[in-house]
């Protein structure tokens, strides 16, 4: 997969730790990880035709907590048929390679508002994803903004989802044996081999214009943490 252009501010750099081929290993291993995972474990769709139903509402705007994104490419229909927003920040080209393994498209830029701010790339992020929904394919972006704690829904979501007239589609997972790191600002779920994976589609939000950014945003939260914790409670069953 060749990554769409965008702008990529330059971190200052931390020597090893920070340099791009190890960054794209990362990705590359935490992909055959997620794989290893899907061929040892069960996964259940709710709703059992998840797949469909979202497939029918493409191109979409998928959806999910911070905390769900290495489960993603276990949820989308069809990976190779969506976009994905990676940060430019080093940790950034680890998600940008780990989608880019199941044939995501990765685009660079930040979630916060998609303004132009130094070194970020946020309108050009912006206009890379308005575009590939235009093409037909569909896009996949966490709500909330690193680093910031809390699961405070991104301005820029709810933009695109007003630019495009696209629906939001959210999604979450939880499986039954896993690690969530709780001193991560995202509290990431690792899932584990051998579990029964719950993968789920919530209810779409339509962002029309009878509806205003903070409603918008309000709505979209209350549905992904009602989804999250649906999962993780199913899993737990």
């Amino acid at each position: 997969m060749t990554p769409s252009p965008g702008p990529d501010g330059p971190a200052e750099s931390r020597g090893l730790i920070d340099a791009l081929w190890l960054r794209r290993l990362v990705g590359r291993l935490l992909a055959l990880y997620t794989r290893f995972v899907r061929r040892t474990s069960r996964i259940v769709d709710e709703p059992s035709d998840l797949r469909a139903r979202s497939a029918a509402l493409e191109p979409a705007i998928y959806v999910s907590w911070h905390a769900n994104i290495l489960a993603i490419p276990l949820i989308v229909p069809d990976p190779k048929r969506v976009v994905a927003l990676a940060s430019p920040h080093p940790d950034g080209q680890i998600a940008a390679e780990y989608g880019r393994a199941f044939g995501m498209t990765a685009v660079l830029g930040t979630g916060m508002s998609f303004k132009q701010v130094h070194g970020t790339g946020g309108m050009a992020g912006f206009r890379n994803l308005l575009r590939g929904l235009r093409d037909g394919r569909s896009v996949y972006l966490c709500a909330e903004v690193p680093p910031v704690p809390g699961r405070a829904v991104s301005k820029g979501v709810i933009a695109l989802a007003r630019k495009s007239g696209r629906p939001l589609v959210p999604l979450a997972a939880a499986s039954s044996r896993r690690t969530i790191i709780e001193r991560l600002w995202d509290r990431m779920q690792i899932n584990h081999p051998g579990s029964l994976i719950v993968t789920m589609m919530g209810e779409p939000l339509e962002v029309g214009p009878e509806m205003d950014d903070e409603t918008a945003a309000a709505t979209l939260k209350a549905r992904l943490d009602a989804l999250y914790a649906e999962a993780l409670a199913r899993a737990d069953r």
